[in-house]
């Protein structure tokens, strides 16, 4: 069994399989050079749901304030099924570790933005949406580093998720033995230079005796992935952290 970080990603990007419209989904460099460095796990909600289709082949279709999930060759409803799904599956992978999740760009599953959405009984399109899984997943687990498979293009989008994944992988090594005043303060001035500009009011909760180190801990995480997730625009993360990845990420 393999002790590399583990990383969810959607399904059509690790098989040789075609959408709905003939293209090939697959990313080559997921298969080929990512699965020397990470444990990848396959998510793939039409078969767990036996859907019958294609996830990239639903549509997001917004009537008045609600968005539902929708096959548009039978119109059947596939809203309420994913979300009990997106929900146990998400429950289910962060438990088992995973360091990070690579989704998929435009779908109206994984997609983390800019997804097309079908409104109205004239069916005009606006691309503001979120895939139904990707929603559920970054709104209850926003500590676990994202991204798209288009950025994974994108060297400076790459070195940044490469960076969180890095710094979630070690806060989860920490974090199955439980977390103590001392483990919280070691963690943070390890990687100091890659989160100094961390919020002042994040950095006074680590002193904060008044809580449990096990949500001090899980505060502190989430802050420090939102931060550098916001970082993309600078060059802040170093270059420690900013590396193509490597086997020996599941030893740090």
């Amino acid at each position: 069994m393999t002790s590399n970080p583990k990383l969810a990603v959607c399904s059509c990007l690790l098989k040789k399989r075609n959408r709905h419209n003939g293209e090939n989904a697959e990313f080559r460099g997921l298969n080929q050079d990512w699965s020397e460095s990470f444990e990848l796990v396959e998510v793939c909600p039409e078969v767990e749901l036996d859907m019958g289709v294609s996830s990239s082949a639903l549509r997001l279709i917004k009537d008045q304030e609600r968005i539902s999930l929708i096959n548009p060759e039978n119109g059947e409803d596939h809203t309420e099924a994913m979300i009990k799904y997106a929900e146990e599956k998400s429950d289910y992978l962060v438990a088992s570790g995973i360091s990070g999740f690579v989704f998929s760009k435009d779908s109206p599953v994984f997609g983390l933005e800019k997804v097309m959405v079908y409104c109205g009984e004239n069916q005009l399109t606006i691309t503001d949406g979120a895939g139904m899984f990707a929603k559920v997943f970054t709104t209850l687990y926003p500590q676990v580093p994202v991204i798209e498979d288009d950025d994974l293009n994108d060297s400076h989008k790459l070195g940044n998720f490469i960076a969180r994944v890095t710094l979630y992988n070690r806060w989860l090594m920490i974090d199955k033995t439980g977390w103590t005043e001392e483990k919280i303060q070691n963690f943070h001035s390890r990687n100091r230079k890659l989160l100094e500009g961390i919020s002042k009011e994040m950095n006074s909760n680590l002193i904060d005796r008044s809580r449990h180190p096990d949500f001090i801990a899980i505060d502190y995480i989430t802050e420090a992935q939102k931060y550098l997730a916001d970082s993309l625009k600078s060059d802040i993360v170093s270059s420690e952290y900013n590396q193509k990845p490597e086997p020996e990420l599941a030893n740090i």
